[in-house]
C-alpha cells in the first residue's frame, strides 16, 4: 500500500457505531424491501439511481451520476435495442475531508436479474413486497447489498468532520455478466484508490458467520459471437448457400470440448444459439453467447485464445465469416493477509460477526475483482468479504431470499472499518 492504515475503532467510536446501528436497523430492513420490489437489470437502472442519488444528496454527500461518473468509457454488454437512459446509471458519494489520509472507496453493485420471482412458498411474495417488474428480480443479494451501503453512508455521514481522508461510496451498475466495474476502471475512479472493500451476502457462509480469508473468485469472460453467411433456397440450390447455422452448431461442440484440458476450474458454456428465418431457406446468419471461467487469470487468457482458434476454424470449414465481441469480465483474486489480519481485528472489536471462517472459496465470478485488482496493481489494499446469511434457495433462482440481520452486522462492520482508516476518533 502507498499508506499505512491506521488502527481499530476506538471503544468509543465502537459504542457509537453498535448504538447507531442498532437504531437504524429497521430502516436497513426497509430499505432492502423497496429496492427488491422494485428490480432494474444491468445499465437499466434508472429509477434505482435516481433513488441512491437522491439519498446520498440529502445525507450532504456530493454526488456523480450515470454519465457523468462513467465519462466516455465504453459499456460492455448493452441491449441490442437499449431504451432511453441506458448505460448512464450507477452514481457515486464522494466526501472529501480536505487533510491528508488514505482515499478509500466501498463498492456496491445495484442491479438485477431477468427472473421470473416465484409467488408461493416465497417470504416476499406471501408479505407483499415481491418484485412488482415481470421478469426481473433481485435474486443474488444487491438489494441487501444497496441497503448496507446506504446504511454505512447514513452512519458515517456525522462523524465525517473528524475525517481525515476521502470516501467514495460507488454504487455500480451492471455487475451481473461482468460489465460495469470496467466502465468504472476506465473513467479512472480507481487510479487514486488507497483501499479497495466490497461485499457480497450469502455465497454458502451461514448467518452470523463473516468470510475474510475469501479466494476462488473466477476470472471469466463474456463473449456474443457472430457467423455470417450466404442464404439459398434450401431445396432447389442449397450448395450456393453458406450454412451460418451448422459453422455456430459446429463451434458450439467444439467449444464445450475445451473444458475438458484438465486445467483446474476450467468452465466453458454456450448459453444462447440463434439463428435462421424459415426451415427451408439455408440459414445466412447465427449468433451464439457463451462464457468462459478459469481459477487463474493466465489460465482464462490461453483459453480464450483456443476459444477464438475453434470459431474461427469452425467458420473456415463452412466458408463463413465470423466476429467475436467482449461483453463483459472479471478477474481471479484473493484477499491479502494484511487486509483479512486488519478486518478480523476490527470484527472482533465491533462484535458485528459471530464467527470469522477461516478460509472459504468464493466458486463465482464477480467483477469487483478487476477494481481490487486494479487498486492493488498501484501498491493499494483491497477486500472482497463474503457476510454470512442463510438463503432461502441458492443464488440465481426465483425463490431466493436472504436473512436479513445480515443488514445491520454488515453495516456495523464497514463502518467501523471505514471509520477507522479514515482516522475518527483517534
Amino acid at each position: 500500500m502507498t499508506k499505512e492504515f491506521l488502527g481499530l475503532p476506538s471503544p468509543a467510536l465502537v459504542d457509537r457505531l453498535q448504538s447507531d446501528v442498532g437504531a437504524l436497523s429497521p430502516w436497513l430492513t426497509r430499505t432492502r424491501r423497496e429496492f427488491h420490489a422494485h428490480p432494474e437489470l444491468g445499465w437499466r437502472e434508472i429509477e434505482t439511481t435516481r433513488r441512491l442519488d437522491e439519498e446520498l444528496t440529502s445525507l450532504g454527500y456530493k454526488v456523480i451520476a450515470g454519465s457523468d461518473m462513467l465519462r466516455g468509457a465504453p459499456r460492455l454488454g448493452m441491449s441490442s435495442r437499449p431504451i432511453q437512459g441506458e448505460g448512464d446509471t450507477g452514481c457515486m458519494g464522494i466526501f472529501d475531508s480536505g487533510r491528508a489520509g488514505l482515499t478509500i472507496c466501498l463498492r456496491v453493485d445495484i442491479d438485477a436479474l431477468p427472473i421470473d420471482e416465484a409467488r408461493s412458498g416465497h417470504r416476499p411474495a406471501s408479505e407483499g413486497w415481491a418484485s412488482a417488474v415481470p421478469s426481473v428480480m433481485h435474486a443474488c443479494g444487491h438489494d441487501g447489498h444497496i441497503a448496507i451501503g446506504l446504511g454505512v453512508a447514513r452512519i458515517l455521514r456525522p462523524l465525517l468532520a473528524e475525517a481525515a481522508g476521502k470516501l467514495l461510496i460507488l454504487f455500480q451498475p451492471a455487475e451481473e455478466g461482468g460489465r460495469g466495474a470496467r466502465a468504472v476502471v476506465e473513467a479512472g475512479w480507481m487510479a487514486d484508490v488507497d483501499l479497495f472493500l466490497a461485499i457480497h451476502i450469502g455465497l454458502g457462509v451461514p448467518s452470523g458467520s463473516l468470510a475474510l480469508d475469501v479466494d476462488g473468485f473466477l476470472a471469466t469472460r463474456k463473449f456474443k459471437t457472430r457467423f455470417s453467411g450466404l442464404a439459398a433456397h434450401a431445396g432447389k440450390s442449397p450448395d450456393k448457400g453458406r450454412n451460418a447455422l451448422l459453422a455456430a452448431c459446429q463451434a458450439t461442440l467444439g467449444l464445450h470440448s475445451l473444458a475438458q484440458s484438465g486445467e483446474p476450474g476450467i468452465r466453458v458454456n454456450v448459453g444462447t444459439l440463434r439463428a435462421g428465418k424459415a426451415l427451408n431457406v439455408v440459414p445466412d446468419e447465427a449468433v451464439l453467447e457463451f462464457e468462459i471461467r478459469a481459477v487463474e487469470m493466465s489460465a482464462l487468457q490461453m483459453l480464450d485464445m483456443r476459444c477464438r482458434r475453434m470459431i474461427e476454424a469452425s467458420a473456415a470449414a463452412y466458408e463463413v465469416t465470423t466476429s467475436t465481441e467482449l461483453r463483459g469480465e472479471a478477474s481471479d483474486w484473493r484477499n491479502p493477509p494484511k487486509i483479512v489480519e486488519w478486518a478480523r481485528s476490527a470484527n472482533s472489536e465491533l462484535s458485528a460477526f459471530p464467527t470469522v471462517l477461516d478460509a472459504h472459496a468464493f466458486g463465482a465470478s464477480e467483477d469487483a475483482t478487476l477494481l481490487a485488482c486494479t487498486v492493488a496493481r498501484r501498491g493499494g489494499g483491497a477486500g472482497i468479504f463474503v457476510l454470512g446469511s442463510d438463503i432461502a434457495d441458492g443464488h440465481h433462482t426465483c425463490h431466493f431470499d436472504f436473512d436479513e440481520t445480515v443488514l445491520a452486522r454488515g453495516t456495523l462492520l464497514l463502518s467501523g472499518l471505514i471509520a477507522a482508516a479514515l482516522q475518527i476518533g483517534q
